[in-house]
């Protein structure tokens, strides 16, 4: 049997975890890359904001004393931004100086000198009294610190730091945790292959040894039962063995004490039956047989007797001539057949009773029926039977419609008439032996006892559904290659 590979339990263990280690391992690389970009970008900030505050003093400090008169400017602010951008600690790639106004007042492009700045950055800068970071492109960090002395505020000084290189660095550092996740991921999941090939051969072990076995069949001789989960599933596998074993035993001894009651129970409706058609008409040629030995009996009477006789004793040949038909179980004789045909003749066999209660028949034949094997003479009388019972039913006209058709390998044949129907209490005994609606002048019940065995022993079923004053049907199937 072909199963779906992720169906099994070793596919679902190899996918649950394969898809667990995927994701652990992607969010703790995700992770990694994260504490890693931020670690990095913090030694850039701390590093660029030391040196932003560092500058900013001599800055200040000139620009205190040029105000005060101590001392002139004189390029000073200019010195210090020369040195601040030969800084090779940091990628510093631009410096300025702004008065509170936004005028550069020193810049480490000497074109920007004299310039007024009112970005968004730019005020941002000048209106905060302590250093601030600002971010204008994903490629550049700008650090504005106050050149201030508690309440008094000459500028603002601000730094540009590139972080080209360190988004460099961490696109490397997103490749090389990706080679790195992927190649465990690779590993791990080999592992969890191998280990979930492991853990589930023990279990495909089982299941051969459980297909191996049968009910009843006892542990091998050199089996060892495993010390765990599986080895306890061994146990209570040969348990259950042993259990069906016994419920086994239990069933075919329940089954024999059924079928004896079973064979009890129709020998005592057969014999119930057989007493009763056979009881009736001795009683009336033992009557006979009185009058005759009593004398005195004129000569119609006689013959009245007689006649009397002859039919008891021709009712109880008939009765048993068909106890012996059924109990002889007769050799059947194959030959293929067109059924249409034992329909057509079993009909003809009966157009006198048929004209006579003016019944209308209808046929849906099949057309094209295969032909199938079967006793045409034994098949023959089922027919008779059942279209002969369908007659008595229809003492004042009806239709009778009789239809053959192929379904699932089964010849079908139904009989429907428009009869009185049978009620629902009686239906369940049809096929019981001397069971009649007929009453005894009409039938010994024995026709459809008799049919039933024809069929069954064609290895066929016959079965029949009536509804009062709606009419009866009787469906015979038939395997298309019986013999």
């Amino acid at each position: 049997m072909r199963i779906n590979q992720f169906r099994t339990l070793q596919g679902k263990f190899t996918l649950y975890l394969s898809v667990l280690i995927i994701g652990m391992m992607s969010a703790l690389a995700y992770w990694n890359i994260l504490r890693e970009e931020m670690l990095m970008k913090e030694i850039i900030v701390r590093a660029g904001i030391a040196l932003a505050e560092s500058f900013a003093i001599p800055c200040t400090n000139t620009m205190l004393y040029e105000e005060i008169g101590l001392a002139e400017e004189r390029g000073l602010l200019d010195h210090y931004i020369s040195d601040l951008m030969n800084k090779k600690e940091l990628q510093v790639i631009y410096a300025m100086v702004l008065d509170p106004g936004g005028k550069i007042v020193a810049h480490s492009s000497i074109t920007e000198t004299g310039k007024v700045y009112r970005d968004q950055i730019t005020q941002e800068g000048l209106s905060s009294w302590k250093t601030i970071l600002q971010y204008p492109s994903a490629d550049i960090l700008d650090i504005s610190t106050p050149l201030s002395i508690s309440t008094k505020r000459w500028g603002t000084l601000r730094i540009g730091i590139s972080l080209e290189n360190l988004n460099r660095e961490i696109s490397g550092l997103i490749w090389k945790y990706f080679f790195y996740t992927l190649g465990l991921i690779f590993i791990a999941i080999i592992s969890v292959i191998s280990l979930a090939g492991v853990v589930t051969k023990p279990l495909k072990l089982l299941s051969k040894e459980m297909d191996e076995r049968r009910p009843g069949d006892d542990p091998p001789q050199n089996l060892r039962f495993r010390e765990d989960e599986i080895g306890t599933l061994q146990k209570s596998f040969y348990r259950l063995l042993n259990r069906i074993k016994e419920d086994e035993k239990e069933k075919e001894r329940t089954q024999r004490n059924l079928l004896l009651t079973e064979k009890m129970v129709a020998i005592g409706k057969l014999t119930s039956g057989v007493a009763h058609e056979i009881n009736n008409p001795l009683g009336g040629i033992l009557n006979g047989i009185y009058h005759f030995k009593k004398g005195g009996v004129g000569i119609e009477k006689q013959r009245e007797y007689l006649d009397l006789m002859e039919d008891g004793i021709k009712r109880v040949q008939k009765s048993v001539t068909n106890l012996l038909e059924y109990a002889r179980n007769p050799h059947l004789e194959w030959s293929p057949a067109d059924y249409n045909s034992l329909v057509e003749k079993a009909l003809s066999l009966l157009d006198y009773q048929i004209r006579k209660n003016r019944i209308e028949v209808k046929k849906g034949f099949s057309p094209n029926l295969p032909p199938v094997f079967v006793d045409a003479n034994q098949m023959g009388q089922v027919l008779v039977n059942i279209f002969l019972n369908a007659i008595q039913a229809m003492e004042k006209g009806g239709i009778l419609q009789v239809d053959t058709k192929i379904a699932d390998h089964q010849l079908m044949i139904t009989v429907s008439d428009s009869g009185e129907g049978i009620a629902e209490d009686i239906l369940p005994k049809v096929f019981d032996p001397f069971f009649t609606t007929k009453g005894n002048e009409k039938g010994t019940g024995l026709g459809l006892w008799i049919s039933q065995g024809i069929v069954e022993r064609h290895g066929g079923t016959i079965r029949l559904t009536s509804e009062e004053r709606r009419g009866t049907t009787v469906e015979i199937q038939l395997p298309l290659y019986s013999k």
